[in-house]
């Protein structure tokens, strides 16, 4: 049987899980329970935003070009109010806005990452993400 390769988004979201699970750790054991959540919440914010994006492309596969443009921009306007109602309920409760962000941040610099590294094997051996 051959091995299926693993999608890009696979990848992203085990870096990421990985990545925020440390850094949860990392800052509870410093007594910053508080921070930590904080930290972890961001990186969910992104990690849900992404999930949401990649069923978005997923479902304009087979879509006509403007119905597929209508359908990204669509998502992206509902990301955009997902993530700022998310925002303010991390206010809401409590959590410190700089560690949501600095999460989120984080999130985004592991998938940048990861995705450097797919560019850098598909150029090395004709094998990358995709």
């Amino acid at each position: 049987m051959a091995q299926q390769k693993e999608s890009s988004y696979a990848v992203f979201f085990r870096m990421q899980l990985m990545v925020g699970i440390l850094g949860f750790l990392l800052l509870a054991a410093f007594a910053q329970l508080e921070w930590a959540l904080a930290y972890l919440y961001g990186m969910a914010l992104m990690m849900a935003n992404a999930s949401w994006l990649a069923r978005r492309l997923e479902k304009t596969r087979n879509l006509a070009v403007d119905a597929g443009q209508r359908s990204l921009f669509a998502g992206a306007a509902l990301r955009f109010i997902a993530l700022i109602a998310g925002l303010l309920l991390a206010q809401v409760v409590g959590l410190h806005l700089l560690l949501v962000a600095g999460g989120m941040f984080v999130a985004q610099v592991v998938v940048f990452v990861a995705a450097m590294i797919g560019f850098k094997k598909e150029e090395n051996k004709g094998d990358g993400f995709g």
